[in-house]
């Protein structure tokens, strides 16, 4: 249940998965409830437009709000798609849409998430994805696969995982068909060994404005981190607002001042863990 400063009243069933934490993985038409100030009462919702990994920012559509950051965000002047950090969620709905019983499409979820600093879900590539398929067969729960699996994450991955996830007796949203910290170790224990971390590149590095696969994978553990500062992104070119979303990650770190300017030390870099690619 959630209530607005108007004091309405609308009602999400946690039992039936319709309620979602700030932190979920969310999938399109779900509905963000933000509050500005961070209390408990919501001043404003959005429609999610694209699904998104738990910790990173949401795209969105909202009425009433104003098109930029200028603007009023509760009682702005129109309709607009909106790119915004999970700040000031409260939580997301999840409505009962029509030949759901738990909300969203009856399809496979696109949703994606990060554990142990590497990609799970929609959209997601590697050995990693490989040796998890590899797992799903070898505890019986490969029937989806026509070929594979791996190294690219299929709809097949996605429904395997719900198999599994459902045979541990997960339902409602701990059944989405993503891969859960609990689930995966479950599934695979200790089977995809240990995560390696890629070195600091030095300081130099990053003030030559580089552009490299390894800036997105420092993007993406600054999202999943809280500290992303993207309207859109992470990409592989360093731009301004990776420098912002490292200079969030240092104040999170308990930096300020010259030390919280968004150039990367290797302290900081040491602490974010960010995959070798």
């Amino acid at each position: 249940m959630i209530t607005n400063r108007s004091g309405a009243v609308q009602t999400f069933s946690d039992t039936r998965g319709q309620w979602l934490g700030k932190n979920a993985a969310v999938r399109c038409g779900d509905i963000a409830f933000y509050s500005w100030d961070g209390g408990p009462l919501a001043d404003h919702v959005g429609i999610v437009t694209a699904d998104s990994a738990p910790g990173q920012s949401l795209a969105t559509i909202e009425g009433n709000t104003s098109s930029g950051n200028s603007g009023s965000q509760g009682n702005g002047d129109g309709c607009y798609r909106r790119v915004r950090p999970r700040t000031y969620v409260l939580g997301f709905g999840r409505p009962a849409y029509t030949g759901s019983s738990s909300g969203g499409g009856s399809g496979p979820s696109r949703a994606q998430t990060t554990i142990g600093g590497l990609a799970y879900g929609y959209g997601a590539h590697g050995e990693h994805v490989t040796r998890m398929g590899r797992a799903l067969v070898a505890r019986g729960f490969g029937s989806h696969y026509t070929e594979g699996p791996g190294p690219e994450w299929s709809d097949a991955d996605t429904l395997n995982n719900g198999d599994f996830q459902r045979s541990l007796g997960y339902s409602g949203s701990d059944a989405d068909r993503v891969p859960g910290p609990d689930s995966l170790a479950r599934l695979v224990g200790s089977a995809l060994g240990p995560q390696t971390y890629a070195p600091f590149p030095g300081a130099a590095w990053f003030r030559d404005e580089p552009r490299s696969a390894l800036i997105t994978a420092m993007g993406r553990r600054l999202v999943a981190e809280g500290c992303g500062r993207y309207a859109d992104g992470p990409g592989p070119q360093w731009t301004d607002a990776d420098r912002q979303s490292y200079a969030a990650w240092q104040r999170r770190q308990g930096f300020g001042g010259a030390g919280a300017d968004g150039w990367a030390g290797r302290q900081t870099w040491d602490a974010l863990r960010v995959p070798a690619v």
